[in-house]
This record gives structure tokens, C-alpha cells and sequence, in this order.
């Protein structure tokens, strides 16, 4: 994750190498619904007989009164592009169910090889049984002076035993518009 060793960081390393052993039992989950990655399609453009080929569910259309971005879907990784040499503060809001272990804590730790300020809030998360959720909000604060370029972080959630980590990428690239259309 050292910028000078890669540049592209992230999107180089992206979340990790898979350990099927802690696989079994992560800790954490990031749960999303068929219907959150419907909300995140129907953002971004796609329409009702587009969203229909991919569910393959007839009845799936986009509800043109949700507003819903694509960094809101509750994934672990957090990116957003930004405007170059403009100040920005975006929220990453999340929601995380425990799979682990009943009446633990867990810690947020944010790592960080960049200029961006970070907070996460609340910094603990305390559960008193499986299955518990709980929702925290990640924010970025920040400005990037050059083009296509991208700064990364991670947000590591800690009990002690398990180590939950989400990346976290602010980027200033630019697609051509023929790309972001289609």
C-alpha cells in the first residue's frame, strides 16, 4: 500500500488476499439487499427493461423518488470521484451485522498514506449478541490538486481477534463520456 512502491494504490491492492480459514468466520458483515443494488443501478442511469435483463425478475423497476448514490450502497469498499483542486467532505454511510462473537467491541482504526482527514463515527461499535447491527458513518475531508489521481485509505474495525478492513479511494479521473454511458 506504500504510494512510492505503487501509485496506484487500491485499485492495485484492492481489498486484500482472501484467508479461507478467517473467511469462515470474518467478524463483520456488510450486508446488501437485491434490492439496494437496484436503488445503486437505477442511480447511475440504468432504467426499468435494463434493471428487468439483470434481475431477471419482471417486476423490478427503478422508483424515480429514492435518491441513492453508488457510494451509499453498503459495501465495505468506500470511493467516490472528486472535482480536482476543490475541497470536498463526502459521508460513507454503512451498516455492519456481527457474525463473530456475542458481547464484543470492536475499535475503528483508519490507515492512511494520504492527505485526507478521516473520521469514522462512532469509533466503537459494542455488541451484545449475533446477528446485531449496527450503523456508522465514514468522513472524508479533503483536496486532490491533480488530475487522475487517486488517494487511498483503509477503515480497520478490530475486537482483538478479528480484523475487518474496507477500502477507502478518492479519486479525480475522468471517463470519456462514451464509457460512462453505457
Amino acid at each position: 500500500m506504500d504510494e512510492a512502491k505503487n501509485p496506484h494504490g487500491e485499485f492495485a491492492y484492492g481489498s486484500g488476499h482472501l484467508d479461507p480459514v478467517k473467511a469462515v468466520n470474518p467478524g463483520l458483515v456488510y450486508e446488501v439487499s437485491k434490492q439496494d443494488y437496484i436503488k445503486m443501478l437505477c442511480s447511475i442511469g440504468f432504467n426499468s427493461s435494463k434493471l428487468r435483463i439483470i434481475s431477471g425478475d419482471n417486476s423490478t423497476s427503478c422508483v424515480a423518488a429514492e435518491t441513492f448514490t453508488p457510494k451509499d450502497l453498503n459495501y465495505p469498499a468506500m470511493t467516490i470521484n472528486v472535482t480536482k483542486n476543490k475541497v470536498f467532505t463526502v459521508s460513507f454511510p454503512r451498516r455492519v451485522t456481527n457474525v463473530g462473537l456475542s458481547n464484543t467491541t470492536y475499535k475503528a482504526h483508519i490507515f492512511a498514506n494520504s492527505q485526507l482527514s478521516i473520521t469514522v463515527r462512532p469509533r466503537t461499535l459494542q455488541f451484545k449478541r449475533l446477528n446485531e447491527k449496527h450503523s456508522f458513518v465514514v468522513v472524508v475531508t479533503g483536496k486532490i490538486v491533480h488530475q487522475n489521481t487517486t488517494e487511498s485509505a483503509s477503515l480497520v474495525w478490530s475486537d482483538g481477534i478479528h480484523n475487518v478492513r474496507s477500502p477507502i479511494v478518492i479519486h479525480t479521473y475522468s471517463f470519456p463520456r462514451s464509457i460512462a454511458k453505457r
